[in-house]
């Protein structure tokens, strides 16, 4: 098996052509997309509420993904860890242009780097890392996120370095992910416990 940093690498040159794309975030554009499931998981975190749905166009599928995730700044700080998920839809060859979803993120961090799917490989199931209630103690919920591509390729970025990736969501067969929507706990302000990303569902199109 090739290492996963040469995995991943490998895997951004088959979408090379992507970074020739013009990035427009869909900004709900497409949110009365059809879809016919979701893909969702057990462990997520219980604070805050589920935002809005943002879509991929018709006919396109999440290729890629990146994540906002504000470094651990020690014992003694409030740390929030995973702040947002964007994804990066498909699109038509002879379009420049490449739509992102995002839904509602957080305040904190800054976006990694994309990873992507294998060329004509799109995002069908996903896991989250969310460390568990901490009562008194720093809350973070959702520390990191980790995807799987059509082909079985597993895609991840670097997140918060606490909790433990939950079991694979079910998989988007006919298709792949096309939509997103995230629960956030909005910030409450100084001297609070923050956890920004508590959990996420994705959506499925055919």
């Amino acid at each position: 098996m090739q290492p996963l940093s040469l995995v991943l690498f490998l895997a951004t040159l088959c979408h090379a052509s992507a970074l020739d794309q013009t990035y427009v975030s869909a900004n709900g554009t497409f949110a009365t997309r059809r879809n016919y499931s979701l893909a969702t998981v057990t462990n997520g975190g219980r604070w805050g509420d589920w935002t809005w749905i943002d879509m991929c166009p018709e006919q396109s599928y999440a290729i890629g993904f990146s994540i906002k995730v504000e470094p651990y700044g020690g014992a003694l700080t409030d740390d929030t860890s995973l702040n947002g998920i964007r994804l990066f839809c498909s699109t038509d060859e002879t379009d420049n242009i490449m739509y992102t979803i995002e839904s509602d993120t957080g305040r904190y961090g800054h976006w990694s780097e994309i990873r992507w799917c294998p060329a004509d490989g799109v995002l069908r199931a996903f896991q989250l890392q969310t460390e568990p209630d901490q009562g008194a103690g720093d809350d973070t919920s959702v520390n990191n996120i980790r995807f799987r591509c059509s082909n079985g390729l597993t895609l991840e970025e670097v997140g918060g370095p606490f909790g433990d990736y939950s079991e694979w969501s079910n998989t988007c067969y006919k298709g792949g992910i096309c939509g997103m929507q995230t629960k956030q706990e909005s910030y409450r302000g100084a001297f609070m416990d923050d956890t920004a990303l508590n959990d996420v569902r994705f959506f499925c199109c055919e």
